[in-house]
């Protein structure tokens, strides 16, 4: 037998459950592995069996690291922070200190990579947002990959833990058409007015319209290059930068530059001949009081604008540039 009963002044009831058991690692030598403080029988043996489990698999059990999940997060900042858009790390940074500073942050990240233990986490959050909790389970999962890349734990499939929460009744994305994009720009500093064109006519994210500049404007063979975003999320206009870092690999890349948009473009750099090309003479503007003044104005958002149109007739998604080109 593996498990025993053992007293504890830590808990409630006196005792507690301990799993030991010897074994032999892949080069035959002869090791023991215990580990104490299961409050159930039940959570014992289920330990145990993924812990044999993982004996068969990889033929050694890896080290009981005694670090906490908080620590483990700042180390992944550190080490892979490079390797993400910073918006993207923003997005973890901000989560982690709402929502799991003060609750998972203080657990031991051998505890958190428990199957029950992140299951039954999820199940107290169901009075919460669907959409919060969503973002909580992303983060929890960049962290525990990490965590499997170091060797702290053993790999944790979070596809099989269930999310659930209220579902607010979510907001239809508008179709920006033809007519409303003229009132648009007509109603918009030239730098808004172009950043907005750019949009509709491509599909870019705002992150990478306004980090563009004229050299990656190639009119001769009609192309666009995409190839950095600037950072402006929680941060003022004197802190913003550019990096050369993208949301996905996918982002990075030339797309077609569309006639109509190719027009706007001569015009406005013939005039306003700076970069980034979205700016007030070289100046950054204020991202997120554009996206503000077009919600309130307009009715509409940036990521409307990305956001595809189904055909009615072939159910396939186009871009709203198609959808213009095909009507007019």
């Amino acid at each position: 037998m593996s498990i025993r009963k053992r007293e504890s002044k830590k808990e409630r009831n006196g005792y507690s459950y301990q799993v030991y058991f010897y074994y032999k690692d892949k080069f035959e030598r002869r090791k023991y592995y215990s580990k104490s403080g299961f409050k159930t029988k039940k959570e014992a043996q289920l330990h145990e069996a993924q812990m044999k489990a993982e004996l068969e698999e990889a033929g050694t059990l890896k080290k009981d690291y005694n670090l906490k999940f908080s620590q483990v997060f700042q180390e992944f900042l550190k080490n892979e922070s490079s390797e993400y858009s910073p918006n993207t790390i923003n997005h973890y940074k901000y989560t982690f200190n709402k929502y799991l500073s003060l609750t998972i942050g203080n657990k031991k990240i051998m505890h958190v990579c428990e199957y029950d233990f992140i299951q039954d986490y999820f199940n107290s959050l169901e009075d919460q947002s669907l959409t919060v909790n969503r973002n909580i389970k992303a983060t929890i999962s960049r962290v525990l990959k990490y965590a499997t890349k170091r060797g702290y734990i053993r790999a944790v499939d979070m596809s099989l833990i269930k999310v659930k929460g209220e579902q607010k009744e979510s907001r239809k994305h508008k179709i920006v058409d033809y007519e409303l994009l003229q009132e648009v720009m007509s109603n918009l500093k030239p730098h808004q007015a172009i950043t907005i064109a750019i949009g509709y006519y491509t599909g870019m994210r705002i992150a990478e319209i306004t980090a563009l500049y004229r050299e990656d404007i190639d009119f001769e063979n009609n192309t666009i290059d995409i190839n950095k975003q600037l950072v402006y999320a929680s941060r003022s206009k004197s802190e913003y930068e550019i990096r050369h870092i993208l949301k996905t690999s996918k982002s990075r890349g030339k797309i077609p530059l569309p006639y109509e948009l190719k027009i706007l473009l001569k015009e406005y750099i013939e005039k306003y001949p700076y970069d980034p090309i979205c700016s007030k003479q070289g100046q950054y503007f204020n991202v997120p009081n554009l996206g503000k003044k077009l919600r309130r104005d307009f009715g509409f958002t940036y990521h409307d604008l990305r956001h595809p149109y189904v055909k009615p007739t072939t159910k396939k998604f186009i871009t709203f540039f198609e959808v213009f080109r095909a009507a007019s």
